[in-house]
């Protein structure tokens, strides 16, 4: 039998907002070499730019549940993205956006076998680059959601997962 990551925290206070900050900082860390600050270093992180929103990726899903992934970030954290990603010193904004996009699919892939139980699937939708005008706490207010906010070296980014209550085992 395959125990999800959270059933594998049992006795923990693991939570899917602990799942995806783990998931985050790995794929950061292995995707783009960039780290998590340091417990001494947070103290520096309030002076660092955050995410207004208005840069952001959305993966959705649906199966053992439904919902969304999104994450949000700063332009400064969004050129490091795709330059370190990628190997070059100017991004494009296209080339921005496809390494943000990739960001959230490798996180949203590796979170949402989470939510699966006696062999459930989730089925992952294609990342896109959200539209400034999509409301994502109104498009799923039916969901439940957690916020993480993963700061890094290169700076900070949101990830917020919206998901049915009922996933939650």
């Amino acid at each position: 039998m395959v125990m999800n990551k959270l059933e594998q925290k049992k006795g923990t206070k693991a939570s899917y907002a602990d799942l995806v900050k783990e998931i985050a900082f790995k794929t950061f860390e292995t995707t783009c070499y960039m780290f998590p600050l340091g417990e001494w270093e947070l103290d520096d992180s309030e002076d660092m730019e955050k995410p207004d929103g208005s840069i952001r990726a959305i993966v959705e899903f649906d199966g053992a549940t439904d919902g969304g992934l999104v994450i949000s970030t700063t332009p400064h954290l969004l050129e490091s993205i795709a330059a370190n990603m990628l190997g070059i010193e100017a991004p494009s904004r296209e080339v921005k956006e496809g390494a943000l996009g990739e960001i959230a699919n490798i996180i949203c892939g590796n979170t949402v076998p989470g939510f699966a139980h006696n062999n459930e699937i989730c089925y992952i939708r294609p990342p896109r680059i959200a539209r400034e005008s999509e409301n994502f706490d109104e498009i799923y207010i039916d969901k439940a959601s957690e916020h993480v906010e993963v700061i890094l070296d290169e700076g900070i980014a949101h990830i917020t997962i919206y998901y049915k209550a009922e996933a939650t085992r």
